[in-house]
Parts: C-alpha cells; sequence; structure tokens
C-alpha cells in the first residue's frame, strides 16, 4: 500500500503555526482553482506536483473545515430587504417554509451560513439551543478562532438529553464552555447559579462578539419552556402579557421583560448579556411566532433575522398594523 505524502507521519514534529498557514493556503489555492477557475483535478494535480486522488482530497478538507462554502439559493424577491428596513434590523434572511424537513434543512444551512459570517474572526461566540440551531451544527466551519459558551441550560426530552453541551462538543472550537445546569431550575436555581462552573460560564456571556439564539413564542408548541413549568406560572406570565420566550426569559409586547416565577427558575445568560453582545443572529420560523419576534426586535435584540418566507410575510403584515 502507498503511503499518502500529505499525511503527517508518526515521529513527526508537531507542526508550527507557519507549516497551518502554509498548508490553509493550499487548501485555498486548490479550491480556487477547482470551483472559480473550473480546472479538473488532473490539472491541479500536474500543477502542485501531486496525485488527483489528493486533490480531491484536499477540496474535501477544505469544504469541511469552512474554507469553501456553496451556496444554492433562490433569488430574492425583495421582500427580505423590504422587511428587515420595517423592522429596523440590518439583515433578514427567508427560506422556504420550515415545517417539512427540507424547509428546515435549509433554514439550519442559513443559520450556518450567517453564523459562519459574523463569527470569523471573534473571540468569543454564545449559542443557545433550539432544534434548528442544533441542526446547524455540522455546517458550521472551523472555530478554532472562537470561545464557544452555552447561552442556556440544557433541555432534556427523549430526543435532546443534555443537548446544548453535546451541541457545543461537535463544534470545533478553541475552547467550549458548558452550562452544566437544566434550563428550568425550579427554586434551585439561584444556588445552581453560584456554583463556580456555572458562574464563569455565565461571566463569559457577558461579553460577547457574537450571539446566536432562538425565539420561541409563548404558548404551547411555540417555547421549549411552557412544558416545563406548573400551569398557574404559564397562565400568570400570560397575564403579565408574555407574547415571546428567548432561552427561557420571557418578554411582553413592548420587548420588556415578564418577572415572576419562570424568569427566577430559569438558568440562562441575561436578555442584558444578549442585548450587549456586539452582534446578536436569531432564528425562528412559523407565522404564529411573528408577534413574538416583533418583541424580540422591539426589545433591541435582533441585529440579524434567519427566518421561513411565511414569518416573515406575518411580519410585514403585523408592522404594518
Amino acid at each position: 500500500m502507498t503511503s499518502d505524502p500529505t499525511a503527517p507521519s508518526a515521529d513527526a514534529a508537531p507542526s508550527s503555526s507557519a507549516d497551518d498557514r502554509a498548508h490553509l493556503t493550499l487548501l485555498a489555492e486548490i479550491s480556487r482553482a477547482h470551483f472559480l477557475d473550473q480546472k479538473s483535478k488532473v490539472q491541479i494535480a500536474q500543477e502542485h506536483d501531486i496525485s488527483r486522488f489528493q486533490v480531491a482530497a484536499l477540496v474535501q478538507e477544505a469544504r469541511d473545515r469552512g474554507i469553501v462554502r456553496i451556496t444554492i439559493a433562490v433569488p430574492s424577491d425583495g421582500h427580505d430587504q423590504e422587511t428587515a428596513q420595517s423592522l429596523g434590523i440590518a439583515e433578514l434572511i427567508s427560506v422556504e417554509p420550515a415545517d417539512t424537513p427540507r424547509g428546515a434543512e435549509a433554514l439550519a444551512r442559513e443559520l450556518a451560513a450567517s453564523v459562519a459570517e459574523h463569527a470569523a474572526g471573534q473571540t468569543a461566540v454564545g449559542i443557545s439551543w433550539s432544534r434548528i440551531i442544533q441542526a446547524m451544527a455540522p455546517h458550521l466551519p472551523d472555530l478554532s478562532d472562537s470561545v464557544v459558551v452555552q447561552l442556556a441550560g440544557a433541555i432534556a426530552s427523549p430526543d435532546s438529553t443534555e443537548a446544548v453541551p453535546r451541541l457545543l462538543s461537535t463544534l470545533r472550537a478553541k475552547q467550549t464552555l458548558p452550562l452544566w445546569a437544566p434550563l428550568v431550575a425550579g427554586e434551585g436555581a439561584a444556588a445552581l447559579r453560584e456554583t463556580p462552573e456555572i458562574a464563569r460560564t455565565l461571566a463569559q456571556a457577558g461579553d460577547l462578539d457574537l450571539a446566536v439564539f432562538a425565539i420561541g413564542g409563548w404558548g404551547p408548541g411555540l417555547s421549549t419552556v411552557w412544558d416545563r413549568i406548573q400551569e398557574q406560572d404559564r397562565q400568570q406570565a400570560l397575564a403579565a402579557g408574555a407574547v415571546a420566550e428567548i432561552s427561557g426569559h420571557l418578554i411582553d409586547a413592548r420587548g420588556t421583560a415578564v418577572e415572576g416565577p419562570v424568569e427566577d427558575s430559569v438558568i440562562a445568560a441575561s436578555l442584558a448579556d444578549l442585548r450587549a453582545a456586539r452582534r446578536r443572529i436569531a432564528v425562528a420560523h412559523g407565522a404564529g411566532r411573528a408577534p413574538a419576534v416583533l418583541a424580540a426586535v422591539r426589545a433591541g435584540l435582533v441585529d440579524i433575522l434567519v427566518c421561513d418566507i411565511p414569518l416573515r410575510d406575518a411580519l410585514a403584515e403585523l408592522e404594518g398594523q
């Protein structure tokens, strides 16, 4: 069996940063030749004095490491930009309805593309949890320059036990700071927030370059927290005007935090922490979450919104009213 000259030998010395940079430059050069210059793998192999199989492996590595990102998108009809301007946010990106597997995958990919763009070169990236955020993880590039911070405690369910720690473990980051606690901790929340490990993560969440989170509504099927608290607490929050849930925190239609038993039981980065992040990317889907997203915008929590078309159109209608 022939050896692969691109693979390091068992007794090789650890590669230096200069070697790493040279390899990354090679990946970029070969990818540019293949994807932009339309050269064949055989041509590229001859130019670099390597085999075409090595070229194929290097192209795949470039894609895996996020050096090459391929996006296939339906041309914008202009409504995204119009709705973003109406809402007063920097950008809105919409995809087909997310209530189908294909739509949900498209939403996850667009979210990953936006996170990849804005996480590049940033030192502190905070990530909350939702099914869409979980689904975006395989599409993210290398985050080796970043410390990734878990923004909300874990959600335990049959299909997502310790979801956020598992999400963090799949990311190629410089360091990850998990939040080893449930999102809803009840009366024990205050004590858990004071433990050294959790306090450290929450402290880092107060100094983020980028925050990524989902926006849920306050109602059955719209929030991951709704089914995890008592009925009397749900109704108390509704009576107080809650329309949106973000990492367990509730806000009303004006964007004001709703205090009460739900807030007291949650372990997550605060709304103030999210607002203080230098860039904030929110994801949501479904027309039913339009009041929640509008509340989050009014709360100053959204710079970039990744959503599906039904939600975008519902937002435009709601904002028009």
